[in-house]
């Protein structure tokens, strides 16, 4: 009878108390909140990375357009129906626009306004047919903005 007690007892001890738990999900607690904000400033800094990339994509595509249609391009969607870019609309975090006015013949320009301001990027940008890509953390970026580095 005396090793049926002690595997009983052994048994009842197996586990863990609410105490040693507490301090787990505690110190758990304390890594993420310490891991979350390099997370999104990474996802911020890659949304960015993206959006450049994309707008750097027009400067090609709009001097295409123009060899094929005699015009530049007034929305980006005009370029993804001519089969210059891919996709077009908002992505990785950005809503893009080319603002120039229909049947543009000397200039074109246009922009990438983070989807939302603080989480999906910090920086707005314009491109004009310079190719010269700026940016602004202050609303939207124009001409005169300081350009990207």
């Amino acid at each position: 009878m005396a090793p049926e007690r002690t595997l009983a007892g052994a048994a009842a001890r197996a586990g863990f108390t609410l105490l040693e738990l507490l301090i787990v999900i505690a110190i758990l607690a304390v890594l993420v909140s310490m891991v979350l904000p390099n997370f999104v400033g990474s996802r911020k800094q890659a949304n960015e990375a993206a959006a450049i990339s994309y707008m750097r994509s027009w400067i090609g595509a709009q001097e295409l357009y123009m060899q094929r249609y005699g015009l530049y391009a007034d929305a980006d969607d005009q370029l993804v129906a001519a089969g210059l870019i891919p996709g077009g609309g908002d992505k990785h975090g950005y809503r893009f626009s080319l603002d120039n006015p229909p049947n543009s013949l000397y200039d074109w320009w246009g922009r990438g306004d983070p989807i939302e301001p603080g989480r999906s990027g910090d920086r707005y940008f314009f491109i004009d047919a310079t190719g010269v890509i700026r940016a602004t953390t202050t609303g939207r970026a124009s001409r005169s903005s300081p350009p990207v580095r």
